[in-house]
């Protein structure tokens, strides 16, 4: 029987539980946190991992996890961005146990980092927000246009767990280089994109 490995049990893990439960399809859940997913009735086996941040330990994890548990040729479901690159940079790997829908690594790369996203519209002709990359925290100045500004990160994971927040507004330059460099306490500043 293939069955489905659903890796993050929040509210995202939980759709693809319950979706693929109703069909008949056996489910389980990994995660690091106390999730939501672990109480659904599709979810017949939930496992928790110490770690899904970190690329290497979740990786490793993953693959013990799937041959202690029989879990040969079942399908791999990442629920959160990390994942997805994890999953990506380390699809051979990871396939040598599961089956791994995420795309290879020179695919995810577009969407995993902002920069690389706006860059490829601009060079597309696909209309996108006015944008302008940071590499300092003083690049604040170089930022051309008018307010309100967000200031959100080019890689999702590093701005969100410890902002707890996707994006900043400002509504001033004063503001602007205020939250640019209280960003930088926790971040590397060259992945703002203001």
């Amino acid at each position: 029987m293939v069955g489905a490995v659903v890796v993050g049990g929040d509210y995202q893990g939980l759709g693809i539980v319950r979706s693929l439960g109703r069909r008949g399809i056996a489910v389980r859940v990994v995660d690091d946190e106390h999730s939501i997913s672990r109480f659904s009735r599709y979810a017949k086996h939930t496992f928790k991992i110490e770690n899904l941040r970190d690329e290497r330990s979740a990786v490793s994890s993953l693959l013990d996890l799937g041959r202690r548990m029989d879990l040969q040729g079942w399908i791999l479901y990442p629920t959160r961005d990390e994942l997805v690159a994890a999953f990506a940079r380390h699809r051979s790997e990871l396939s040598e146990v599961f089956r791994v829908p995420t795309p290879d690594w020179e695919v995810v790369k577009w969407a995993w980092d902002k920069r690389n996203t706006y860059g490829l519209a601009q060079e597309l002709g696909i209309p996108a927000p006015l944008t302008c990359c940071l590499e300092n925290v003083d690049d604040w100045c170089r930022v051309e246009f008018d307010p309100p500004f967000a200031i959100k990160p080019a890689i999702k994971e590093h701005f969100v767990y410890a902002t707890k927040a996707k994006a900043w507004r400002a509504d001033s330059r004063a503001e602007l280089k205020a939250l640019v460099h209280k960003a930088s306490e926790f971040m590397d500043p060259s992945e703002l994109i203001v």
